[in-house]
């Protein structure tokens, strides 16, 4: 009984985690990327500033969360380190497909979005710091770049999900 309720609070934080995550990546796809543009230099560097570092903060923490609470769940549905994991059940096959899209998507965003995002954040700040002066060379670079994550880590989130909901039918 008590471990069906460990159990069941772990999956309950590692979906919220996962929910969070999930939303952030389509908030910023859907919403942040297509909206920026439309907004005005000044609006648009203010935005930058005062919103990105919160926003990549909480994807951070969103990620660190899905992938500690993602094990344990695993861990604790089969009450210590199981030999399900063997590769050999559908179960495990899909767990497994499913935890490394998800650790690449880590790598997504502690390597590559949280650096341009930082490093756009940063460039604003030297623009208005110095207006008049033309933007920093990397500035269209890094907002190029950072245009490309949100495709990609709804794609490899959604993906992920998909594996780990099919394992649940096993």
């Amino acid at each position: 009984m008590v471990s069906q309720i460990i159990v069941g609070i772990i999956t309950w934080l590692h979906i919220v985690s996962v929910i969070g995550w999930t939303g952030a990546a389509l908030t910023f796809l859907v919403s942040i990327r297509s909206s920026l543009p439309k907004l005005s230099p000044q609006a648009s560097g203010e935005f930058i500033v005062k919103v990105m570092p919160r926003f990549v903060r909480s994807v951070q923490v969103f990620t660190i969360l899905t992938l500690v609470f993602g094990p344990s769940l695993a861990l604790t549905m089969n009450d210590g380190p199981p030999n399900q994991f063997n590769l050999v059940s559908p179960w495990s096959i899909f767990v497994t497909v499913g935890a490394s899209v998800g650790i690449v998507m880590l790598f997504v965003v502690f390597f590559l979005f949280t650096p341009i995002a930082n490093g756009l954040v940063h460039a604003v700040k030297q623009m208005q710091q110095n207006p008049g002066q033309p933007p920093p060379a990397k500035f269209g670079v890094l907002q190029r770049r950072l245009a490309l994550i949100p495709p990609l880590g709804v794609t490899l989130l959604l993906l992920a999900e998909a594996f780990m909901v099919t394992a649940a039918q096993f």
